[in-house]
């Protein structure tokens, strides 16, 4: 776009603004829409204008409907398509007029009204390929919005925010700090970690240390990821498990993370998932992985009663075993029908508040009383 065409744009746009202040906006986009040439970067910055006012004057439901009734080119594929990097000028060159009007925020509420809209990831992803030290700006603008906006309109805000990371994926462990430092968005973390991070064992122990019912608010969308999640701790135990000695520390901090994933999201473990654990249980002296191991049976219980034979030969085992004294004690409360005991013993070997199914506690009590006489 050359100066002198920019120029007489930008003229036309500002008294295209003077007379919205006079007449209405409403009023005078009709009026300037049917005088003279049409020019669609005109008619870009007069949507603009648009989703600006809607965003900082009307409720959230109310700017959605007007943005979404009345733009023809920013909610248009095919446009932005046809058009490429001159859209996203005009943007920065409304942008430049607003700042140099004394505006502020612009890119706030151009941001949050870009929610409202079918076009928003294209236009967010090629507005950091436009300007490309505009992006983290972006992001913390978008992030400001998340406390004014319902569920509908946060996980479209999110969709947004991931774009710009696939653009700039070195800005992810950033990002998830933000996100978790302002607790929102929780499944924008997760698919950062999944995706992006990849520290999932140590990630996951932090967020279940802390208070992390927030976290925990997961949409349905979430469910593949913790699988992906799930595949890739029990990946790392079966990589440490040839040595369980000197891998201990790393095995049980995996274990923990994993009973996380399965008691707070109800990821089920499948049957050599479940052998591979048994397997670690039999095979450790190490007491904090006994007692992880035993978290991890009684909050699936009903995934390791598959393999009925097998737990019960670990169990005896373990039994008789002096590592610790957390399997003679679950024995001692199931004797005695102490199940609240068993759980907050769980619970606070993991230090976190996961649930845990009655019924599969109750399976597992069966179980233990056929093994009690021989322990003894």
């Amino acid at each position: 776009m050359n100066s002198q065409v920019e120029s007489q744009l930008k003229q036309r746009f500002l008294e295209f603004k003077r007379t919205s202040t006079k007449i209405g906006l409403e009023e005078a986009l009709v009026q300037f829409k049917s005088v003279g040439q049409q020019d669609w970067k005109f008619e870009v910055l007069c949507e603009l204008f648009y989703i600006q006012a809607n965003v900082q004057h009307e409720p959230t439901e109310r700017a959605n409907k007007n943005i979404r009734g009345n733009l023809r080119l920013l909610n248009n594929d095919s446009f932005l398509r046809e058009n490429g990097v001159l859209v996203f000028e005009v943007i920065e060159l409304y942008d430049d007029i607003e700042i140099e009007e004394g505006a502020e925020s612009c890119w706030k509420y151009l941001l949050e009204g870009f929610v409202h809209i079918s076009t928003r990831c294209d236009l967010v992803k090629g507005l950091t390929k436009n300007n490309e030290f505009a992006y983290k700006e972006f992001i913390d603008q978008l992030l400001q919005c998340v406390h004014k906006l319902n569920s509908i309109y946060a996980m479209q805000l999110s969709e947004m925010i991931f774009k710009i990371i696939e653009e700039y994926p070195d800005y992810a462990f950033m990002v998830r700090f933000k996100l978790v430092e302002m607790q929102i968005l929780p499944d924008l973390i997760t698919r950062l970690t999944v995706i992006y991070c990849r520290d999932i064992i140590e990630f996951l122990n932090g967020i279940f240390y802390g208070k992390s019912t927030w976290f925990l608010a997961q949409s349905v969308n979430s469910g593949h990821l913790f699988i992906k999640m799930k595949q890739r701790v029990i990946t790392e135990i079966e990589s440490y498990s040839s040595d369980l000695a000197t891998n201990h520390v790393a095995i049980a901090s995996a274990m923990r993370a994993l009973a996380g994933i399965v008691g707070y999201f109800g990821i089920k473990l499948l049957d050599s998932e479940v052998l591979l654990l048994l397997k670690v249980l039999g095979q450790t002296y190490t007491e904090r992985l006994v007692q992880l191991s035993l978290c991890l049976i009684l909050i699936s219980a009903d995934q390791f009663l598959r393999k009925q034979k097998e737990l019960s030969l670990v169990f005896g085992q373990v039994l008789q075993s002096e590592i610790s004294e957390m399997p003679l004690l679950i024995l001692v409360y199931f004797q005695t029908d102490a199940i609240q005991q068993i759980e907050d013993n769980v619970r606070s070997v993991l230090a976190m508040q996961v649930p845990i199914p009655k019924l599969g506690l109750f399976e597992i009590q069966k179980l233990f009383r056929t093994l009690k006489t021989s322990a003894i």
